[in-house]
């Protein structure tokens, strides 16, 4: 049995062939693919020649990718949509008629990202700059965004960091808070506090946060993860594990505090999906590992469906499986559901469903120090005035 580490091995990571070798992406130039074909139209970067052979993959994984709802008049935002699943994420909200806005830290690098998002004849999408890392640039952002749009239906919290591995970035946010849950969640969190007007103001929003199998091992002593830098390597479960009871608490104070509330917040669980961190095991693994895990287009299938599909249960999670609960598997025994269950089920049993999210996310007395942190992150960053605040 392969002895794997407990990092995020199917999150939302970059996938293995983001590892590009050009400068417009900001990279190493350190390896090529060891699962994606350098095929494509030529001059696109790999992550944007990968979004192209969704249709070879579709026929040949029998997973039908794309939204087949119609989403023509909404508008979302996508955060990390240059690259990965947030890319692919966008691509299909575009597809399906929605303007998508591409919240990317640096405009200049999403640019091959726009113009791949808008190649469909009735995709529209803008670019509005958003580092999650810096709470002036968050607040930038939503101030950008509220003044051109007086309607937000779909808001993706998709981008993520992860410290694990080679992660040689900064440890610490603009403001001095841990990296990934500064990034991860309090970055988001405000951002979801700040365009709760927009979000108010659609008949039917989503709020769709990122989730992770890895809130399994997660901590919920949130306080250990606020400012400074991390301790130990589980800030990025952490991180997730506060996205996850985020967007249930989210649900319930809404929910209680107006019986017409129309936001709906869901967690997604992109799945077993081929990812950046697996660089660090031999080459067998790598070929073996990425022909059973979902490439990134496949990946963002249970982002899209939480931010589309009607009869969604609010303050839910959801995973990409139909025929088997994950969460009982993790009940029976985390390691061999982590090691063997994701990667192995992920194929044979593909789909969209509700599943049980890990227990620690229901966690009353952990979930009330999540909230009151959140709030007094916001209010010391000044982002002060928002019902999310209130509620």
């Amino acid at each position: 049995m392969w002895r794997l580490k407990r990092a995020s091995l199917w999150s939302h990571e970059r996938p293995f062939a983001y590892r590009k070798v050009t400068a417009e992406f900001g990279q190493p130039a350190n390896a090529r693919s060891e699962f994606y074909p350098n095929d494509g139209p030529a001059g696109l970067p790999l992550p944007l020649r990968d979004a192209h052979s969704t249709r070879h993959i579709q026929s040949a994984m029998g997973i039908k990718l794309g939204c087949k709802e119609d989403l023509t008049g909404k508008v979302a935002i996508v955060t990390g949509a240059n690259t990965g699943i947030g890319l692919q994420t966008a691509k299909m909200l575009a597809d399906a008629g929605a303007h998508v806005v591409l919240a990317c830290r640096s405009a200049e690098r999403a640019r091959p990202a726009m113009k791949l998002v808008t190649q469909s004849p009735k995709a529209s999408a803008e670019v509005i700059p958003l580092d999650l890392s810096d709470v002036d640039s968050v607040k930038s952002f939503a101030a950008a965004f509220l003044k051109k749009h007086g309607v937000l239906d779909i808001l993706v919290n998709n981008a993520g960091l992860n410290t694990t591995g080679s992660y040689k970035g900064p440890t610490t946010t603009k403001q001095g808070y841990e990296i990934c849950m500064g990034t991860n969640y309090f970055g988001h969190f405000a951002l979801t506090a700040l365009l709760m007007p927009a979000l108010r103001a659609s008949p039917d929003a989503r709020v769709v946060a990122l989730s992770s199998v890895t809130t399994w091992f997660a901590s919920n002593k949130y306080q250990f993860y606020v400012k400074g830098e991390s301790k130990t390597k589980g800030n990025y479960a952490a991180s997730k594990l506060a996205c996850l009871a985020s967007t249930i608490e989210s649900q319930r104070r809404m929910d209680a505090k107006f019986p017409d509330n129309t936001v709906k917040f869901v967690a997604a669980d992109p799945g077993f999906v081929a990812s950046d961190v697996w660089r660090n095991y031999n080459v067998v693994f790598r070929t073996v590992a990425g022909a059973l895990a979902l490439n990134t287009a496949e990946g963002a299938l249970c982002s899209v469906k939480c931010a589309a599909v009607g009869a969604i249960k609010p303050g839910a999670l959801y995973m990409p499986f139909k025929g088997v609960k994950m969460s009982s598997l993790f009940g029976l025994n985390k390691r061999l559901a982590y090691d063997l269950g994701m990667p192995f089920l992920t194929r044979l049993f593909h789909g969209f469903a509700s599943d049980r999210p890990a227990p620690k996310a229901k966690s009353k007395e952990a979930t009330a120090t999540l909230w009151k942190l959140s709030v007094e992150f916001c209010k010391d960053n000044g982002v002060g005035d928002s019902v999310l605040l209130e509620v």
